[in-house]
Order: C-alpha cells, then sequence, then structure tokens
C-alpha cells in the first residue's frame, strides 16, 4: 500500500499533474482481414501440425521417451508389488493383504496396457505427420 502511495505522489509530482487526470489516448484498431477461400472467415486449411515448426524438436521426443520409460517401469514395479502381497498374505494369514495385491496386479496391469497404446498412438502420430511432409 505505502509503495502505491509513493508510486503516486513521484507521478504527480514528476508531472505536475495529479495522476487521476493523466489519460492515454485510445489506439487504433487494426482492419479486420478475410480470409481468402472461406469467404471472410479463418482460413483453416493453412492449420495443421507441423514438426518442423517447432525450434529443437529433439528435446520432446527425449521427454516423451523418458516419461513413457518412467511410466513403464511404475507399472512393472506395481505388477511385482501386487505378485508379492498376493503371494505372501496367505501365508501369514492376512487375506485382505492378498485381495488388495490381487487388485494391485489388475491396476498395474491396465497402466501398462494404457502407457503401451500411448507410446504406440504418439509413434503413429510423428509417423503419420512425417509422411505427409
Amino acid at each position: 500500500m505505502l509503495s502505491y502511495a509513493g508510486a503516486w505522489i513521484a507521478t504527480a509530482i514528476t508531472t505536475g499533474v495529479p495522476q487521476w487526470t493523466l489519460k492515454l489516448a485510445p489506439t487504433p484498431t487494426p482492419t479486420p482481414t478475410t480470409g481468402t477461400d472461406t469467404g471472410g472467415g479463418f482460413d483453416w486449411k493453412r492449420v495443421k501440425p507441423d514438426p518442423g515448426a517447432v525450434p529443437n524438436t529433439d528435446i520432446f521426443y527425449t521427454l516423451t521417451n523418458a516419461t513413457l520409460y518412467i511410466g513403464i517401469v511404475a507399472a512393472v514395479c506395481g505388477l511385482m508389488a501386487g505378485v508379492i502381497a498376493f503371494g505372501v498374505g496367505p501365508i501369514f494369514g492376512a487375506h485382505v493383504v492378498s485381495d488388495r495385491g490381487k487388485s494391485m496386479m489388475w491396476k498395474a496391469g491396465l497402466i501398462a496396457i494404457i502407457v503401451g497404446c500411448g507410446a504406440s498412438t504418439i509413434a503413429w502420430l510423428i509417423q503419420a505427420s512425417a509422411v505427409k511432409q
């Protein structure tokens, strides 16, 4: 609050005019342009995915590959933890742990499938955009 008051006082002193009376000139609006083939609208034919337009695309591929690797490692670790809990639970009489281990295996398997599908989808998109160019 005090810094705003200081800025207001500094502006009022240097300009000699109180700040509330200072007004800026309105900026002119640009003239509207019309599309070439859409009859005056947005030209959607010029919008397309282009990996060449992104600078340093290798970093995106590296990040995608690293994320997929971490997802697969996490799914395999979850699967192994579920197998251990499913196998050890009945030995110690903890059937709840065994049931949790079974559900953990199902969840880890589904996560592995989803991560694998994501990898194949991204690879297909990259190949499809490379073929069109």
